[in-house]
């Protein structure tokens, strides 16, 4: 096997693994690229299929949302974009997802180094029972990063991100878990940031919100667009609406999660291609 490539490696793949010079593994990107590129996905858990052959690009800078009734596939396939699927025991993955041309399911891809460049927040808040500091300092000093003064400018970069410096500027050193919900919820997304992702996974991120908090988070993701790809699974319609530049609906076909329609979000809601696509979003099923 040819050892010599034409350009570096993506950090996700391991330095001491030989891999072949082929083309569609650099991250050199088109004026418009998707940046993640899934082809023929399937997933089956124990032998039993649950997502069947879903193809779609998701371009760069844009939020994508996924929308669907519930068991229709919308999380199985989001984990799958960092391989976070592959914690669930028995499950089994067919297909191609690729990052910036970069096959992730590669033999050569370390998933913990995927998982920085594709960060995932879920639906529930799950701040770490430490001070909001530790929170941010925690998976910064994992990845090797210990000078104080860089540690403490990266905390305070996150947390401006979000919206929260000015909230909790002077309490740092107090547990994470005293704050609101949606404080919690955008610590949480500012942990993911922090590792510097190209690619954000939200989990249906404001299911667990009052509405002021969850229209706070839906602030913060539209401020997400262009600086990061967003992919973000809701139920609600009109959040998807609201925020999203391309919609994906999921439905279940013969017991098996499947892609119905994928388009740019005013199409999608205003001039469904798919019969089932118009029911759901009239509320006339799901």
């Amino acid at each position: 096997m040819n050892s010599v490539v034409e350009a570096p490696l993506p950090e996700f793949y391991l330095d001491d693994r030989t891999v072949a010079p082929v083309a569609d593994r650099h991250l050199t990107l088109a004026p418009q690229p998707a940046a993640l590129s899934v082809s023929r996905l399937g997933v089956s858990y124990a032998g039993r299929p649950v997502l069947k052959d879903v193809s779609i690009d998701i371009a760069a800078g844009h939020i994508t949302a996924l929308i669907g009734p519930s068991g229709c596939g919308k999380t199985t396939f989001l984990s799958c974009l960092n391989r976070m699927i592959e914690l669930v025991p028995g499950s089994q993955v067919t297909g191609q997802v690729r990052l910036h041309g970069v096959d992730v399911y590669d033999d050569a891809v370390v998933p913990l180094m995927l998982r920085r460049r594709m960060g995932m927040v879920f639906q529930k808040p799950n701040p770490f029972p430490l001070s909001i500091r530790k929170n941010l300092q925690m998976p910064l000093r994992e990845i090797g990063v210990r000078n104080r003064g860089d540690l403490d400018d990266r905390v305070e970069r996150v947390l401006r991100d979000v919206g929260l410096w000015k909230e909790v500027c002077d309490q740092l050193d107090k547990s994470a878990l005293a704050l609101s919900g949606g404080q919690q919820q955008r610590l949480c997304i500012a942990r993911a940031l922090a590792l510097e992702p190209s690619t954000v996974l939200l989990d249906e991120p404001c299911s667990a919100l009052d509405p002021i908090s969850s229209g706070a988070v839906e602030d913060l993701i539209t401020q997400l667009r262009e600086r990061y790809t967003v992919v973000v699974v809701t139920h609600n319609l009109a959040q998807a609406r609201r925020i999203a530049d391309e919609v994906a609906l999921f439905w279940v076909q013969e017991g098996c999660g499947a892609l119905i329609e994928f388009g740019p979000s005013q199409k999608l809601f205003c001039q469904p291609e798919h019969r089932l696509t118009c029911e759901y979003i009239c509320g006339m099923r799901g």
